[in-house]
């Protein structure tokens, strides 16, 4: 089917959206509640961890893939809720692999609706900063949705970098607007000095391209400013978390620290075994 072989590149865009609200709550296992109860516990690195973000499914979602499912395969889908009280990292695997068209589909609404929202998003920012913009593009719409996206578009792509700098950093995004208008300004004194005649009014021209080649100069040593300040806050961020891994480290060698933790794990590992022992 057409959905199957889309659904792995799906899969890799829905790693950029948050997960859905209402994600399930199951703590049916005993290494979840681990993992809840301390990330810093020494046991939760026991096997790699896949550094990509999963797209985590909400129960509803889980629901209506089953649904799909069943409705295809009753049995598999009566297998698949069994190994839900069992294995939960193992039931969504295999409920992926067998619901991949309706995951797919998931996938893709996770994606319009990402798109939507921050189309809107853009729309309100646009609306604050370059009020003209917006209501040119508010007399698009009668003219209908393939005319609508076309100047979308192109709005989009004017003013868009700015957009995305500004989400990120204020300060940054309005340094990028006040450089856009500069811009725009130093193109048409190029064109006046282009079209002037008199000398005089040519001299007078330069003089107001040169404060504003000036004033972009400024702009741009602003920009790199925000970019170094930027990389130093980075840095210090790093820097610490460094700092952590280093003690964590050294007091995770200490003997008596480490008999201690192996001691409370075998506890955690064997309390549901009755009559079980630790010598």
């Amino acid at each position: 089917m057409a959905l199957r072989s889309v659904v792995f590149l799906l899969v890799m865009a829905a790693l950029v959206l948050a997960p859905a609200p209402g994600r399930s709550q199951e703590s049916g296992s005993k290494q979840n509640k681990e993992q809840d109860k301390d990330q810093k516990d020494i046991w939760t690195e026991e096997r790699p961890r896949d550094e990509r973000r999963r797209m985590e499914l909400s129960d509803e979602e889980i629901a209506r893939i089953i649904k799909s499912i069943r409705e295809s395969d009753p049995k598999k889908a009566a297998q698949l809720e069994e190994l839900r009280k069992k294995d939960r990292e193992k039931f969504l695997a295999e409920l992926r692999r067998h619901g991949a068209d309706e995951f797919a589909r998931i996938v893709m609404e996770r994606i319009e609706a990402w798109r939507q929202r921050r189309r809107k998003e853009f729309l309100d920012w646009l609306g604050k900063n370059y009020p003209d913009q917006a209501k040119e593009l508010t007399k698009a719409k009668p003219r209908g949705a393939d005319f609508y996206n076309k100047k979308f578009d192109l709005v989009q792509g004017k003013y868009g970098y700015i957009y995305e700098a500004w989400r990120r950093n204020p300060e940054l995004g309005r340094v990028l607007k006040q450089d856009l208008a500069l811009k725009k300004r130093r193109d048409d004194l190029i064109a006046q000095i282009k079209k002037e005649k008199d000398d005089e009014k040519r001299q007078q021209l330069a003089a107001k391209l040169r404060e504003v080649v000036a004033d972009r100069y400024d702009l741009i040593v602003r920009r790199k400013q925000i970019a170094y300040d930027q990389l130093q806050k980075r840095l210090g961020e790093l820097q610490k978390q460094i700092n952590q891994s280093r003690a964590e480290i050294g007091k995770w060698r200490d003997a008596k620290f480490k008999e201690e933790n192996v001691k409370q794990r075998i506890k955690e590992l064997t309390e549901d075994i009755p009559r079980f022992k630790w010598n």
